[in-house]
């Protein structure tokens, strides 16, 4: 079941619709450049920089909203087995251990997005071929990081909700 929370849930699922409108996004640019080259010869420029922009953006905008969600891809065998056992303290404990290390994993990744999108911002990155089609990368590199810290928000509540069902 779900675990909402006050102030994370809206946030997270203001990020996952917007993760869906990109994808939807997504949809309208590919189809404009398919039907562009079938029927004038011209595909549109950018479709490649955009959709590679596009998925890494829905991947960090929607990760959090599947970790509040425990929608996260994960095996659930031996806690389910564990379960059916009554050993409800261990399945505790180890989905604490692996809310904890969800929480380390993204704080590493938050942490080393950091540098990223400051130069990102500060030097002006982009994507695509001058001339042609260009993007600045720092609002993906921006992406990445609220997302990534959101994710370890999530995280971070889940791990303290295991901790206060093992203390009782």
């Amino acid at each position: 079941m779900p675990e909402p929370t006050p102030i994370l849930t809206p946030i997270s699922t203001a990020m996952n619709t917007a993760g869906a409108l990109i994808v939807l996004g997504m949809v309208v640019i590919v189809n404009i450049d398919v039907f562009g080259r079938w029927l004038a010869n011209t595909p549109l420029a950018g479709t490649l920089e955009m959709t590679e922009m596009g998925v890494v953006a829905v991947v960090y905008l929607t990760i959090a909203h599947a970790v509040g969600g425990k929608r996260l891809t994960r095996s659930d065998a031996l806690l389910g087995a564990l379960a059916n056992r009554g050993k409800t303290r261990i399945v505790n404990a180890l989905r604490l251990i692996f809310n904890c290390a969800g929480v380390v994993v993204f704080a590493l990744i938050a942490w080393g997005q950091i540098p990223r999108v400051i130069d990102a911002w500060e030097r002006g990155y982009f994507k695509g071929n001058v001339g042609i089609f260009t993007a600045p990368t720092w609002p993906l590199e921006t992406i990445m990081l609220l997302g990534a810290v959101a994710a370890g928000l999530q995280f971070l509540v889940l791990a303290w909700r295991r901790l206060q069902d093992l203390r009782g």
